[in-house]
């Protein structure tokens, strides 16, 4: 039975390609990565550790089953960077291998670009890289994430 390698899913013989995903069905498909935190340390292990997001823990949780769910292993760790804010909750940043960084950008900006899609805007039109798009507060020009809600803007 032919096999999708983006959706999984399972074709009749005779069939080439999947009708959801666009892309060659394969023959098999193969063993899917367990994304356990000690399977995703190994795998990262000798890399660089590049951020591709900053944010708070609960935003960035989300992400990270978001790149799992494309093979794109990633660890969540405490931001250097960010100062802790009284009464605000601690900001952490999501880190990919350096093999993986071009990848997860790739995948989170489609991700962006269908969320815009979905909300009838467009990123080449209707943006503001001076303002969030999330949330409209003022970003400084050298700044790569909203100071008030913390999405990755991607200026730099």
């Amino acid at each position: 039975m032919p096999f999708c390698p983006e959706c999984r899913a399972e074709y009749r013989p005779g069939f080439t390609t999947c009708s959801t995903c666009g892309v060659d069905l394969v023959d098999e498909l193969p063993e899917p990565f367990d994304f356990s935190d000690e399977n995703i340390k190994q795998a990262l292990e000798g890399q660089d550790l590049l951020p591709v997001v900053r944010g708070e823990f609960e935003v960035l949780k989300e992400i990270r089953v978001y790149l799992a769910e494309n093979s794109i292993a990633s660890l969540v760790l405490d931001d250097p960077d960010a100062p802790v804010q009284p009464g605000h909750p601690k900001r952490v940043m999501l880190v990919v291998g350096s093999a993986d960084e071009e990848n997860a950008r790739t995948v989170l900006g489609d991700k962006f670009e269908e969320m815009l899609k979905e909300e009838g805007l467009s990123a080449d039109e209707e943006l503001s890289y001076d303002k969030c798009p999330a949330c409209g507060h003022e970003v400084a020009e050298n700044e790569e994430e909203c100071p008030e809600c913390g999405l990755f803007i991607g200026k730099a």
